[in-house]
């Protein structure tokens, strides 16, 4: 169980609601960068927590919200030092989830596995809502209630028969299109259960269609990150490529990872490297 409820109870009786909101989202980051991206047990730095929630409520060592803080950030990605004196104190590891990620695509499973991964698109949902300015599409509480199958969509899909997918993918082996399928550039979050509709259909069907009720239903008008992948005209390797490129990109702003100071490529997390192989062979 995580040590964070008892910090969160000593800082609702120490201080003032707006003071409370910092503290939330360190804590929020520290879950997410330690637990779901590095892969780390859940009761890492429990009893350190435990100790600061004490010392916060009690007013311990001179312990302030402020302090605390910037001690859960410490403990996230904390710094010291330069040059040969620099020395690492977070239990963030970006590698750690570099590692994780190849596991997860030798097993065949890709980003469809991540633990990371459902929690990661409402994020990214949220995002979008914001960009749009609009209300609320999908709640957390339904949203996690629902089975994975009813909740993420492969665009492209797991038996992909018809000839609008075969013309464009089966130049890939099979290795590779199961890489492409389980890519997160692939992965959809879904406003309401569409997936026994949606099958193996073709990327125009997915985006809009006339249902059994006569109604027009699709991505185009369902949540923020379905309406988004309505915007595309195709669905090819390409896509997902530079959709997965964006979804990386949200990543690094929205939880401040920098994938270049661990000196690891986005473009190797995505495992998509085969689709520059014809531009090799030109060169």
């Amino acid at each position: 169980m995580s040590a964070f409820p008892p910090l969160f109870m000593a800082a609702m009786t120490r201080c003032s609601e707006d003071k409370l909101l910092p503290l939330l989202k360190s804590a929020e980051r520290f879950i997410f960068l330690v637990f779901r991206m590095s892969q780390r047990p859940s009761n890492t730095k429990n009893s350190h927590f435990y100790r600061l929630a004490n010392s916060f409520y009690f007013g311990k060592d001179n312990t302030t919200i402020k302090s605390t803080i910037g001690n859960i950030d410490w403990m996230t990605q904390g710094e010291s030092g330069e040059g040969e004196e620099y020395v690492y104190h977070g239990w963030f590891d970006l590698k750690k989830f570099q590692n994780y990620v190849k596991d997860q695509y030798e097993k065949g499973e890709g980003f469809y596995s991540w633990s990371g991964l459902r929690y990661f698109l409402f994020e990214y949902e949220l995002f979008l809502q914001g960009k749009a300015k609009g209300n609320q599409k999908v709640s957390w509480s339904d949203f996690n209630k629902r089975k994975k199958e009813d909740t993420i969509e492969h665009i492209y899909p797991q038996t992909p028969k018809d000839d609008c997918w075969t013309s464009v993918f089966n130049e890939y082996s099979k290795k590779e299109r199961k890489k492409l399928l389980n890519s997160l550039g692939n992965l959809v979050l879904l406003g309401q259960s569409k997936n026994s509709e949606f099958q193996n259909k073709c990327f125009d069907f997915k985006k809009k269609h006339t249902n059994k009720e006569g109604n027009e239903v699709g991505f185009f008008n369902g949540a923020y990150s379905e309406i988004a992948v309505s915007s595309y005209p195709n669905w090819t390797p390409t896509e997902i490529e530079n959709r997965g490129a964006i979804m990386f990109s949200f990543l690094e702003e929205r939880w401040k990872v920098d994938f270049e100071s661990w000196e690891i490529d986005k473009e190797e997390l995505m495992q998509l490297g085969f689709l520059k192989k014809e531009e090799t062979i030109e060169k």
